[in-house]
């Protein structure tokens, strides 16, 4: 199982990583991670993960869940038709959390 969010602090609260530091980018930077085939890294990173947790979903634009889904997808060797190549995704966060003032 692996823990991401979107922020370094929220990816802290959980044990986990942000977001950006596993797609290997600066936040806002434009350049997507090159994906190569047979990954070393990414394939052992991920190639036995099957549960992927993800908090502050609202923070979590379909961009950045679409470069996930395209980097799970190579790491897992499948389909780029299969979601989160086949991982099991979760996503939480607190619905009831006030605006910020």
């Amino acid at each position: 199982m692996r823990k991401l969010a979107p922020t370094g602090i929220a990816a802290a609260e959980i044990g986990g990583m942000s977001i950006h530091s596993f797609l290997g980018e600066q936040r806002n930077s434009g350049k997507p991670r090159t994906i190569k085939a047979g990954d070393s890294k990414l394939e052992k990173q991920w190639g036995l993960v099957e549960y992927l947790l993800i908090d502050e979903k609202s923070m979590v634009g379909l961009t950045l869940l679409g470069k996930l889904n395209r980097i799970l997808s190579a790491a897992k060797h499948v389909d780029p038709q299969i979601p989160f190549g086949g991982i099991n995704v979760i996503f939480f966060g607190d619905y009831l959390v006030s605006t910020s003032i």
